[in-house]
Formats: C-alpha cells, structure tokens, sequence
C-alpha cells in the first residue's frame, strides 16, 4: 500500500521536527527509560500532542524498519509525536547525528544497578538481615542515626560490588539489633538519668571515679583532642579531655581529681578540666 501520509520518507522537512527524548522497546532498559519517559510526559503536557496513527510498518515511524532504540520527535505542524531508529533520527535532527550511545550506555548501567540490587537483596535476605536492604531504599537520610547510616554504606557496597565479607554480615545484625532496643535503651538512659544524684559540687576540684561511657576526639583551636564521658556511681556524668598519662578504653574505670563546672540545664552533668592524678582502677 503506498504511503500518503506527512511522515513518508519523500515528504519529510526536517525544520518541522523537533527531538524530544530516547526511548527503548527492551524490557531490561526500563530503569535508563524512566527518566527519559518523565521528560516526554512533561512535553506532551505542555503540547497536548498525541503519536500519529499513520500506518508505518515498524518502530521506524519514517521509515518502517525495526528498531529496539528510538528517538522521539514532535512534528509541530500537525501536533503529533514519531518515534524513529538512529538513521531517521540524523535525518530528522538536519543531518546531526544524536548521541544514541549515550543512551544505550545509561540503559546498560541502569540494568547492571538493577542487577545489583536483586542481588544484594537476596544476599541480605538469605543471610537473615532483610531489614538492611530495606533501610537501604528507603534513603531517609534526615531522620537516620549513626546505625541506619553505617548500614546504608555497607548495603550500597553490597549493590555496587555484588559482595561483603562476614564480618560486614554480622556487624549489620549487631547494628540492627541496636536499631531494635533503642526505644528500650532509650527509656533505659531516661530512668538512670531520673535516678542520677546531682554533682556534688560546682566549680570546684573534686574527686572523680567512674566508668568511661565513651570516648571521641574532638577538633578545637589546638589540634584534636580526646575527650571522654564518664558515668560516677551516682549517676552524675562528666564530659572532659583525657588526661595524657593515661589511655582509657569504653567500659574502664577511672580516677582523677579535676575542677568540674555543673551544667546550667543539667545539674547531673558537668564539664571537669585540669584533671591530675588520673589512673585506669580496670575494667
């Protein structure tokens, strides 16, 4: 049957076209085609042209030939859409050639990270920590803690490299186990705080024996310090520099005299500094 209509290849005037976006008829590039559907679907909005009709034979809408990747053009004239394979696209584009590669690389990325993602997720889900991968899509990066995050760089090495050792396994079920007791830590913490005697003293040198809750190194105006927190058998807790002669780990029990200054908000907390004497009594 011989073709009439505007988009036969004798009739076509390439000023008329304009490229609006790639598109794949292969089902594995539907990751690289989503992004590239949205930018069509902005432009048929704002036209409010549809594909023609006319009959063409193939994926060519030109020319009739098959073609997985194509390239979508609005024909302003009659306010329609054609999708046409790479020649049609450079004869339609003036003679230009569009970067098809680009595309075909985007979509092969896509299916590789698609790849990867069912992968990592039925490593994780084979390994029992399922909840990992599910941190990993949900990206709430605002409202994560150090555990979501920590779980979120291991998840995406996972994805990107197919593997982790199972060290990283097991530190992900100690991390979401933490995740789980929070709510239970957090009540925890609250009820030792409610029950923490005062500090007894402010701003003066006291006695101090307590267990090392923590331990951080902190930036200020003369280099990196290490700091640490420590718990007294009362409760109260104190926030300082180590003391140099000594080189406490979490859990130690310490002592040393130093001059405390009691929190404004907090009389169970305080800031001590100049702290002498200073020795690890164990753990």
């Amino acid at each position: 049957m011989t073709r009439i209509d505007t988009h036969r290849p004798s009739a076509i005037k390439p000023s008329e076209y304009a490229f609006v976006s790639f598109h794949s008829h292969r089902a594995d590039d539907v990751w690289e085609s989503i992004s590239e559907q949205q930018a069509f679907r902005s432009h048929m909005i704002s036209t409010g042209a549809k594909f023609s009709t006319h009959s063409h034979g193939g994926s060519c809408h030109v020319c009739g030939a098959h073609a997985y990747t194509v390239a979508r053009f609005h024909h302003a004239p009659t306010n329609t859409y054609v999708e046409v394979g790479e020649i049609c696209a450079e004869k339609l584009h003036s003679g230009e050639a569009l970067n098809f590669r680009s595309f075909r690389a985007k979509a092969k990325a896509g299916m590789e990270a698609a790849a990867g993602k069912a992968k990592a997720e039925r490593f994780l889900k084979d390994a029992g920590v399922t909840y990992a991968y599910d941190i990993w899509l949900q990206k709430d990066y605002d409202n994560w803690e150090w555990e979501e995050a920590t779980i979120f760089d291991i998840v995406s090495k996972l994805v990107r490299y197919g593997s982790i050792s199972d060290k990283q396994v097991a530190f992900i079920s100690k991390l979401m186990k933490k995740i789980d007791d929070r709510a239970e830590i957090a009540d925890q913490r609250a009820a030792e705080a409610e029950a923490a005697a005062p500090i007894p003293c402010n701003g003066e040198r006291i006695h101090v024996c307590g267990e090392v809750i923590t331990t951080k190194y902190v930036e200020t105006n003369f280099g990196e310090i290490l700091k640490m927190l420590v718990r007294h058998a009362d409760g109260w807790k104190v926030w300082g520099s180590v003391p140099v002669s000594i080189e406490p780990l979490r859990g130690d029990i310490v002592t040393f005299d130093a001059k405390v200054n009691v929190s404004k908000d907090d009389k169970k907390f305080g800031f001590f500094s100049r702290p002498t004497k200073a020795k690890i009594l164990g753990a």
